[in-house]
């Protein structure tokens, strides 16, 4: 059995209230098969002009979602278990469908897809 939650009701409203990307999809429920914990701590959010962020958040359909990592014991091993089943983009193969960072508020696993997202076979 599978866990969802989320931060705050402003993520819960960013996750109900824009249409998700198939590929997000994809990953989403390819997680909640795999793990048993997810709590999202964004999803979509409008783009700030002035910023770092490259807007990704903000795109319709949404395009990525922001996870808790501290629920797990090896984070880092979480994220390359989703790199080593899925790829961003073949074409551009530096990029990650999860990337485990901080931005400044902690660490946290960052999800983000492209049309050309696949699953891997193994």
């Amino acid at each position: 059995m599978s866990a969802i939650g989320y931060k705050n009701h402003k993520v819960l409203i960013g996750i109900l209230t824009n249409a998700w990307h198939p590929k997000l999809l994809e990953v989403l429920l390819w997680l909640t098969v795999r793990y048993s914990t997810i709590i999202f701590t964004s999803a979509y959010r409008p783009h700030k002009i002035h910023s770092d962020d490259s807007g990704i958040h903000s795109t319709i359909p949404l395009r990525a979602f922001d996870l808790r990592s501290r629920v797990f014991s090896d984070p880092q091993k979480i994220a390359d278990d989703i790199n080593a089943h899925f790829i961003y983009d073949p074409g551009r193969p530096k990029l990650k469908v999860c990337v485990y960072h901080d931005t400044g508020q902690g660490y946290h696993f960052h999800l983000q897809v492209h049309s050309r997202t696949d699953y891997r076979t193994l």
